[in-house]
């Protein structure tokens, strides 16, 4: 016999779960702060119904349930139509709870994130059923399984996914069920959702015909007047972590689920009539698996229906729980969540528990409404309880707050939940000072940034709104939203300066504004330039040696280095009026900035693809590859620099707009000393020399209308003036050590192309290197054909990238100086910005510091239509009529016109070419119709792998112009 494995021990939890995220979507409220600002005015949303449902029964309705946002769940109009609303309603309101958690949705995809859903409505099924035959997404759209299921393949979680059918308690149901599912180690993170739409008014004349429907309209829970029940319709969604994991996090917690229990009436009363036994059963069982004493609980959610069977029941069952043990000052205070927005049914447990969850979190209890009279069939009094008939602080206690939670369905499965204060979190610490960041917004579309931007705006200018940080709102931007397509970032000091930038972003500001960086990611490489010397300015670097630990460091360690050969501290040089004194000092302080850049980009995360150096920039890139340690990059450095200056005075260098060729010839026919010093671009060229004959060639350019300018510069830089010095560098090259380089690719400026391994650690290449031609623009034009197209220059000025943007216009490239303008920590705070749009990766806690925590930002702005079934578009099928016109032979066309017929959208609906098919919605059966229509309108068959092949309308487009003559 085979030996039996040992059993694997549990992953599960059996301590208390946290509520991390919530969302919802109840009558008069689009979301939870205006559930709460709802709930604390004490107003009902009970009303006709709206739109469409006009002429129903007063009751708790949602506006537009019809629209949707089906193109940012990659739907297709078709697949959207026969959708249930209930399905799309669960769709965004998960999205917008783990936004509201803090975490980025898409960084759960693959995780045993667990779904559980509570519903007992299918009206939409039934409005399916009615309108005719099914089409292939029928089953999907309407099967109520679907409403988990969904979710979970939406955001690729591999946790439980199940919909839970208890009636009435269906939502709490599915919170028992996920708790136990955490515990058991099924899932490490549980979605919980309750969600019920009334769309046919069939539904109201089923629920008046077992006489629950109140006949006044109103819920009047606990009341003398109580008639039956106000149908309401909504959403609301849950997201749950063990607590010991989410305060390990750091999250924000809104409330302990300590313990829930479930049973069922059983056969002592009729099928829809309460147990009071049961209930009271129910709730002594919640308590004790919570570990909580009934003595310690302040409030409970009821059921709370209002009607006249229902409410004694339940008030008799708690007096039996809550009673014992409490003096007639103790009272229990007890209230529903059925007297603002009505019974939302199957979602009726979700609505009070996120009710109940943010009266702990905010320590405030809102007023039940309608009760005026108590029910003669309820004592009060005897049962220790108190209606909270006004709104009021929670009462004190020395222990955390507790509160329950009741949810019972029609067929007598009943629901309670046991909820726990969160725990108290460590006071923060005070605010850095105050220094620029970038705050990123990003949309699906390109509207939904701008409106992402402008609900942020609105937030920090509302009167009375909570301080928050940019250096908050910045993190909160990178590690708790998905960053999308279309992306922008708002460069900001102060929430004032932020709002007014976010604004002017909303208003279709362009990149480059004030404050604003605005890309798309690509997959291209990031490069960092190394300028020389000619680049420096008083004052650089004196900013960031305040404001930045990892600059400081760097920098004071290059200063260190050369302090033995300088005989004078660039730290210290640093805060004089005007800056290090003497020409010598001018390389030294270049070196230290260039490094101190370096290694703060880097300690951010920020670390490049390839490397440039131009002139004494190439020493930076040596160093910072490891070529060359710090103390040898230093007194190469300080040596070459001393070398130079020994060097007689005189010469001149002149930038001439010509070809390097034609230069070249020119400077053939000269006899003094005169050479090319730099080839910035195809047609700039520097020429460097004795004056005479430096002049001559910039004069002969001059008389063929070419332009020229004369560089200001002590000496004549790699020219063959500077041979002198390469015997004295040869001496000291010799003693140092050289390694092999790691890390970012070098592109050479002295041969244009990236340097083999062996190459720069050789010190002949130095030696050539003082005299040799600058090759910048061959280098740069080689890096962009490496894929570079992010170029960052970490020099004082913007001279380097200037010369790339005029070289280099190909349109998909961004250039960025950061110390290019006065505001060093701006220029940063740009650059990290402009990573960001293109998708460069970054260390973004290190960037925002160990003391910024991230802040609540707006939600995610859903860009809807509408989906209904009288909007479902005929099936994809190919054309087949034989007397169709001619084929057409241009692929834009087609392709464009094909897709959206395919789709379902209209003629003049906006087509984003370069997003794939399978995120626009389009499935197999699609894409086999599409490429079907594509062989019949070109007139020749096509590949079975088209779509494979070519994934998005720009690919498909460009192959089928490569292919059909025009």
């Amino acid at each position: 016999m085979s030996e039996i494995p040992a059993r694997e021990p549990a992953p599960g939890t059996d301590g208390p779960l946290a509520v991390v995220g919530m969302a919802c979507r109840f009558p008069g409220a689009e979301d939870l702060d205006a559930f709460w600002n709802l709930l604390l005015s004490g107003s009902d949303a009970i009303g006709p119904g709206p739109q469409w449902r006009a002429g129903r029964r007063p009751g708790g309705y949602l506006a537009s349930v019809d629209h949707f946002d089906a193109e940012f769940f990659a739907m297709s109009p078709h697949e959207a139509a026969a959708a249930d609303p209930q399905q799309r309603l669960l769709l965004e309101l998960t999205w917008h709870a783990l936004e509201n958690a803090r975490i980025r949705p898409d960084s759960l995809s693959g995780s045993r994130t667990g779904v559980f859903v509570g519903a007992c409505a299918d009206d939409y099924a039934m409005l399916s059923r009615v309108a005719g035959a099914p089409t292939p997404y029928t089953l999907t759209g309407a099967g109520r399984a679907f409403l988990a299921n969904r979710v979970s393949h939406a955001f690729g979680f591999t946790g439980p996914s199940l919909v839970v059918d208890t009636g009435q308690s269906s939502s709490l149901s599915a919170l028992h069920q996920a708790v136990h599912a955490v515990g058991r180690g099924e899932c490490a993170t549980a979605i919980v959702a309750g969600v019920q739409l009334n769309l046919s008014a069939e539904g109201d004349e089923v629920v008046e015909a077992i006489g629950a429907l109140s006949p006044t309209g109103r819920c009047h829970t606990f009341d003398a007047r109580a008639d039956g029940i106000v149908r309401g319709e909504g959403a609301g969604v849950l997201v749950l972590r063990p607590l010991d994991q989410a305060v390990a996090a750091g999250d924000r917690v809104y409330c302990t689920v300590l313990g829930t229990a479930m049973n069922n009436d059983g056969g002592s009363t009729g099928l829809t009539a309460p147990s009071r036994a049961a209930q009271q059963d129910l709730v002594a069982m919640a308590h004790r698996r919570a570990g909580v004493s009934p003595r310690e609980v302040d409030y409970i959610e009821l059921h709370g229906t209002g009607t006249a069977l229902g409410d004694p029941v339940e008030a008799s069952a708690l007096g039996g729980v809550f009673a014992p043990g409490r003096s007639p000052g103790e009272a229990l205070l007890v209230g529903s969540v059925k007297t603002n927005i009505g019974h939302l049914e199957g979602a009726a447990g979700i609505a009070g528990f996120i009710k109940t969850a943010l009266a702990l979190h905010h320590h405030e209890l809102p007023a039940s409404l309608n009760y005026r009279e108590p029910n003669s069939a309820i004592d009060l009094a005897a049962f220790r309880l108190r209606v909270c008939d006004e709104r009021q602080r929670w009462p004190e206690a020395a222990t955390p707050l507790v509160a329950g939670v009741s949810s019972f369905g029609l067929g007598g499965t009943n629901c309670h939940a046991v909820l726990g204060e969160a725990p108290v979190r460590p006071d923060r610490a005070p605010a850095p000072a105050v220094t620029t960041v970038p705050v990123m917004v990003s949309g699906h579309t390109e509207a939904a940034m701008r409106q992402q931007a402008a609900l942020l705006a609105d937030e920090l200018g509302a009167p009375g709104a909570d301080p928050r940080a940019p250096a908050d709102l910045g993190l909160a931007s990178v590690t708790t939203r998905t960053a999308f397509r279309h992306r922008a970032a708002v460069v900001a000091s102060g929430t004032d300066q932020l709002a007014v930038r976010l604004r002017a972003l909303a208003d279709d500001a362009p990149d480059g504004s004030d404050g604003i960086v605005r890309g798309r990611p690509d997959s291209g490489l990031t490069a960092f330039l190394f300028p020389g010397q000619g680049s420096q300015r008083e004052g650089m670097g004196r900013r960031l040696h305040k404001e930045f630990g990892a600059f400081a460091r760097a920098f004071d360690e290059v200063s260190a280095a050369m302090e033995p050969s300088l005989g004078v501290s660039l730290s210290d040089a640093m805060g004089e009026d005007h800056g290090p004194a003497g020409r010598s000092c001018v390389p030294p302080t270049l070196f230290a900035l260039e490094v101190g850049l370096y290694r703060l980009l880097e300690s951010w995360g920020l670390v490049p693809d390839l490397l440039l150096g131009h002139s004494q920039g190439e020493i930076t890139a040596a160093h910072v590859t490891g070529i060359l340690s710090l103390q040898d990059a230093a007194t190469l450095v300080a040596e070459r620099s001393r070398l130079i200056d020994a060097l007689p005075p005189g010469g001149a260098m002149i930038a001439v707009q010509a070809r390097e060729t034609e230069v070249g010839e020119i400077i053939a026919r000269q006899s003094g000393l005169v050479g090319i010093a730099a080839v910035n671009s195809p047609t700039s060229v520097v020429v460097s020399g004795e004056e005479r004959a430096t002049r001559k060639v910039a004069e002969h350019f001059e008389t063929l209308g070419r332009r020229t300018r004369r560089l200001r510069v002590a000496v004549a830089g790699h020219s063959p003036l500077m041979a002198p010095a390469q015997e004295g560098l040869r001496a000291v090259a010799g003693q140092l050590a050289w390694h092999r380089p790691s890390g970012p690719v070098i592109v050479s400026t002295v041969t244009g192309r990236p340097a083999a391994p062996e190459e720069m650690s050789a010190p002949d290449y130095w030696i050539r290197h003082i005299c040799a031609p600058v090759r910048f623009g061959p280098a740069l034009d080689r890096a962009h054909r490496e894929g570079a197209r992010l170029f960052v220059e970490l020099g004082p000025g913007r001279g380097l990238t200037t010369m790339a943007g005029e070289a280099l216009t190909h349109g998909d490239e961004m250039f960025v100086a950061p110390l290019d303008s006065g505001d060093e920590a701006e220029g940063l705070a740009r650059t990290l910005a402009a990573a960001h749009v293109l998708g460069r990766r970054a260390d973004w806690p290190a960037v925002y510091g160990p003391q910024a925590r991230p802040a609540d930002l707006p939600l995610y702005p859903f860009q809807r239509r509408r989906h209904w079934l009288d909007s479902r578009t005929p099936d994809p099928v190919p054309p087949a009529d034989p007397s169709a016109p001619p084929p057409v032979r241009d692929p834009f066309e087609i392709v464009v016109t094909a897709t959206l017929d395919i789709l379902g959208l209209g003629k003049d609906a906006d087509l984003n070419l370069h997003r794939s098919f399978h995120d626009m919605g389009m499935d197999s059966r699609m894409a086999v119709a599409l490429r079907t229509t594509l062989a019949k309108l070109i007139g020749r068959p096509l590949p079975s792998t088209l779509l494979f092949d070519c994934p998005s309308p720009a690919l498909l487009i460009d192959a089928l112009e490569r292919e059909t003559p025009m």
